[in-house]
């Protein structure tokens, strides 16, 4: 069976913004953080511990399924919880609650709207920013231009324990400027019908200037009075590291959501994408298709990770995750 491309999606109207006032010097500039979250405290723990100890001047976590053990458990200076009741969507409208897309924007969106920081990132709860350096040093280098700064994703690979040990991160073709042949090389199966080698998204998450009116933070854009921002730069060694699944439980736990609701959900246009790929390997081979699927494409197995390297797709890093739990909440177990 063959699989065809995906058409092109329509290009929305665009504008640019500049910045009156900007902060170039990285010991006085301030990011961070915000997040619609529905994951274990530990997840939560673990998320928040890494960007603070990363440099992040306040993280706004919004809790979609409201819980004040979690507030109080992870209580910290630089970190404002959100419960996300009935009441925080009183005032709202109905629309903005009716999916988690909407939901993750409308709460990115109020936080910005606050916000006293110079720069702002709208991450996930999986994802973790890595960077060659601090953070405030690159985004203080960006030219004064530019109203928001992308960072490149790369993708999580299934390893023993990528939380305290070595951390294995593929690259999209495009960021290497590789060829479809490349990904064939490298995924024999699936590589030619998988967008850039990724599971989840390619586009890259956004952290953005703050200070300009009428703005709306969405998952990978940002929109003002309707209008896609197109004024950003490139951080060419900031990444933002994706554990969209980082092993098999945890892409079978959220397989069917995602099928259905999230990243691997049927999109508007007809041909055959992700969703079609995994629907028939679902329709001919059940679950033993998904695991072949994910092996090849997820598994860090030192073949496969010596194949990325070789196209200069692979990064590598240290998370070590626990160890920044216990430093910021004073703990020496994992916080469960």
């Amino acid at each position: 069976m063959r699989w065809g491309k995906p058409d092109k999606a329509p290009e929305r109207a665009k504008t640019t913004l500049i910045a009156k006032d900007i902060v170039t010097d990285p010991d006085a500039l301030r990011w961070g953080t915000v997040s619609t979250i529905k994951a274990p405290v530990q997840q939560i723990a673990r998320f928040i511990a890494y960007h603070l100890e990363a440099g992040a001047a306040q993280m706004d976590i919004f809790l979609d399924v409201p819980d004040a053990e979690i507030a109080r458990q992870l209580a910290h200076p630089r970190v404002r919880f959100h419960q996300c009741d009935d009441a925080f969507w009183a005032d709202k409208p109905d629309k903005a609650r009716e999916s988690h897309q909407l939901r993750q924007a409308s709460n990115a969106s109020q936080a910005y709207k606050a916000s006293d920081l110079e720069w702002l990132a709208h991450i996930d709860v999986d994802e973790y920013i890595l960077t060659d350096q601090p953070l405030a040093q690159h985004l203080a280098a960006v030219p004064a231009d530019m109203a928001f700064a992308r960072m490149q994703p790369v993708e999580l690979m299934a390893s023993g324990d990528p939380w305290t040990g070595p951390a294995y991160f593929k690259r999209t073709r495009k960021a290497v400027k590789a060829k479809t042949a490349d990904l064939i090389d490298i995924y024999p199966t699936f590589g030619a019908y998988v967008p850039e080698g990724f599971i989840s998204y390619t586009g890259g998450k956004n952290i953005v200037r703050t200070g300009f009116r009428r703005i709306r933070l969405g998952i990978h854009a940002m929109m003002q009075a309707g209008f896609k921002v197109s004024n950003g730069a490139m951080l060419e060694t900031v990444h933002v590291g994706h554990a969209h699944a980082p092993d098999w439980d945890t892409f079978q736990r959220h397989f069917d959501f995602r099928m259905t609701h999230g990243s691997y959900r049927k999109k508007t246009n007809g041909n055959m994408i992700l969703n079609d790929v995994l629907q028939v390997l679902i329709e001919e081979e059940g679950d033993s298709g998904l695991r072949r699927f994910y092996d090849e494409m997820c598994a860090a197995t030192p073949e496969r990770l010596g194949l990325l390297r070789k196209h200069d797709m692979l990064v590598t890093a240290r998370l070590d995750l626990d160890e920044k739990v216990a430093r910021i909440f004073g703990s020496q177990e994992p916080v469960k």
